[in-house]
């Protein structure tokens, strides 16, 4: 398709009194290997917006995934398409951020900062980025922007409950070389007020040890090694620290079950591309190393604070891929991708003296092949063999297909087969680890329509979709007779439903406005037969899935002025896989609303934007999780510097 699209600078861009340009088409042939995916891009302007949170707060106000949090700085994972948290991949650049351990990302833990190009690939679009994410991707990355000099940015934001987020940024370079340094840091003692209802009739409490610090650092460098290669290498440092805190039926005392889990990790990623004039050819290496501890301890009488849990574990990823692409001709191209990965794990609880230590390696072959020779029609064909420890994984066909009704409007199809790997712990845990897990296999469907409006002052593109999953052997932890819980391969799940995105900018005078709306309708159903008794899972809605879910973000600006307001709904969810009704098994809706005002000053060539945010502007009682508060209206000041 050819599209006219409007652009911004990603480094300089400051909303200043509209100047209308003769119009410019810009021309572009959409990559081939995106045919027939369902690919969302977070707009830049929502990424600079939320620059100094998590990526779990990104992604549950500005996109159809559903996030389940256990409050601001705690754990927090991300479902696509009612999934599981362990069927949704997490990159950043080329590289897995997810715990080989436990399967899943804590996507708190993730700053936007770090990032300047979100995407989210859904359901098998993932497969085109080798990954075998059932769910989804979310591939974070960076890229450099060729400009000479030196060019920084400063953030800083205070808020309430002792809220203090900070971010330098600096750019540096020529056409040839690039460097990018950012350093950042997040703290909040998180002590807010809330009524506690669960335990007492409603009683004004503090919220306690739920405090958080995290602070890290990052350095790119890139290089243009000649005219058809570049190359580069990217580091990332972070160290965190934060209270678990209680639950809000915990009757044992303030210094009883009191937690804390702090960490650290070190991601590095070098990319090697060659360009020909048929050809792409691209090498990717990186590592991720990871270090978590957790303990828990209690106050005893005469004896003082003792620990009661004391948990280590530590892990070691490397990756290593070879693509490459062939056009065929201009319309058909074929790539190839060799891939192979490493895990080394160790995990240790010291009191119970229980740990295991193990490896996995994981590796295959991806070869696609993709067409656009029939006239306004596409189709992709893609075929994946992987392996783990000397075993193949099950096999992966693969179809795209997209029609272009005309140069706005797209028809899109997809068929594929997915599968997930258990996670270590799901195999190896002391005790409760079961060595005997298969993996969890399925097979997805995929259809949607697009459409793209251009108008001189408008651009407004729309996408909705239906999807079908269907998920056998799935994983799911139970409790035993011996008390403690084990995985087994005892559920089949369906999980389908439909979505629709809408992206809208235009201008109105001098006045602009960015709208940005998702709306997710997703029905998760456990269809095993059991014989357990009592189990009244069968059919009923998976835990922690909202029915309906949506967001709204709309920005206006003005001049050297500018608000915005974000609006968030999700249905009520279950917190059993009974999907039963009662104030102890589910949780009741809510509607969320933050609004932010801000202005820009110019002077020479520093910029200066403050910007004033409140968030819950209308005081909501809600939850994520059970018996886990979230804060009432709360507010934060930011003032972003830039210079150049």
């Amino acid at each position: 398709m050819i599209l006219s699209l409007t652009g911004y600078c990603q480094d300089m861009y400051f909303p200043d009194s509209i100047r209308v340009f003769e119009e410019v088409n810009v021309l572009a042939q959409k990559n081939l290997d995106a045919s027939g995916s369902k690919i969302t891009k977070i707009d830049s302007l929502i990424i600079e917006n939320k620059i100094l949170s998590d990526l779990s707060a990104l992604l549950s106000e500005n996109s159809p995934v559903f996030v389940k949090s256990y409050g601001k700085g705690s754990l927090s994972t991300a479902s696509f398409r009612g999934t599981g948290a362990s069927h949704t991949k997490v990159s950043w650049n080329n590289v897995s951020l997810n715990s080989p351990l436990l399967g899943m990302v804590d996507m708190s833990q993730i700053p936007v900062a770090v990032s300047d190009n979100i995407t989210l690939y859904h359901g098998s679009s993932s497969l085109s980025k080798n990954s075998n994410a059932i769910g989804g991707l979310i591939e974070l990355n960076t890229r450099p922007v060729w400009e000479k000099g030196i060019r920084g940015k400063l953030i800083s934001s205070a808020g309430s409950f002792s809220t203090f987020d900070n971010m330098l940024e600096i750019k540096a370079g020529s056409s040839k070389i690039q460097s990018v340094t950012k350093v950042y840091s997040n703290y909040s003692k998180n002590d807010f007020e809330f009524v506690n209802s669960d335990i007492s009739s409603g009683t004004t409490e503090l919220r306690r040890n739920a405090d958080y610090f995290k602070k890290g650092f990052s350095q790119e460098l890139f290089f243009r090694t000649g005219e058809k290669s570049t190359a580069s290498v990217k580091a990332w440092y972070q160290e965190s620290d934060r209270g678990v805190p209680g639950l809000t039926t915990n009757e044992s005392g303030i210094n009883n079950n009191v937690n804390r889990h702090n960490g650290n990790m070190l991601i590095y990623s070098g990319e090697y591309m060659w360009y020909g004039e048929k050809s792409k050819l691209e090498i990717t290496h990186g590592a991720n190393f990871q270090n978590t501890s957790y303990n828990s301890t209690n106050y005893i009488s005469g004896v003082g604070y003792l620990k009661v849990v004391d948990a280590e574990s530590s892990s070691l990823s490397v990756f290593n891929s070879v693509l490459h692409k062939y056009r065929l001709s201009e319309k058909t191209e074929i790539c190839t991708r060799i891939n192979y990965n490493f895990h080394d794990v160790n995990s240790v609880e010291k009191i119970r003296n229980e740990a295991y230590d193990t490896t996995r390696s994981e590796g295959g072959l991806t070869i696609s092949l993709y067409s656009g020779i029939i006239k306004n029609f596409r189709f992709g064909i893609l075929l994946r063999q992987d392996f783990y420890d000397r075993k193949l994984s099950p096999f992966i066909p693969s179809v795209f297909t997209e029609y272009y009704l005309n140069e706005n409007l797209t028809l899109k199809c997809s068929f594929a087969r997915n599968y997930n790997l258990p996670g270590l712990n799901d195999l190896y845990y002391s005790p409760g680890g079961n060595p005997l897990l298969r993996p969890e296999q399925g097979y997805s469907i995929d259809g949607g329509i697009q459409n793209i409006i251009k108008r001189k002052k408008l651009i407004a593109q729309t996408e909705t979709g239906i999807n079908y999953s269907n998920i056998s052997d799935w994983i799911m932890w139970r409790p035993t007779a011996m008390g403690y819980w084990t995985p087994q391969n005892i559920e089949k799940v369906l999980a389908y439903g439909a979505d629709f995105n809408l992206s809208l900018k235009y201008m109105v005078a001098d006045f602009y406005f960015v709208n940005s709306a998702n709306y997710a309708f997703t029905r998760s159903k456990n269809m095993s037969s059991t014989n357990i008794e009592n189990d009244n899972s069968a059919g009923k809605q998976l835990a922690y899935i909202p029915k309906h879910s949506a967001n709204l973000f709309t920005r206006i600006e003005y001049r050297k002025f500018y608000a915005s307001h974000q609006w968030n709904y999700y249905s009520r969810r279950y917190t059993s896989s009974a999907a039963e009704p009662g104030i102890l098994v589910s949780i009741y809706p809510y509607f969320m609303n933050d609004v932010s005002i801000g202005k820009i000053f110019e002077y020479k060539k520093l910029f200066f934007d403050i910007n004033f945010r409140i968030y819950n502007i209308f005081d909501e009682s809600y939850r994520s999780v059970l018996w886990q508060p979230m804060p009432g209206r709360n507010y934060s000041l930011q003032l972003t510097i830039k210079f150049k």
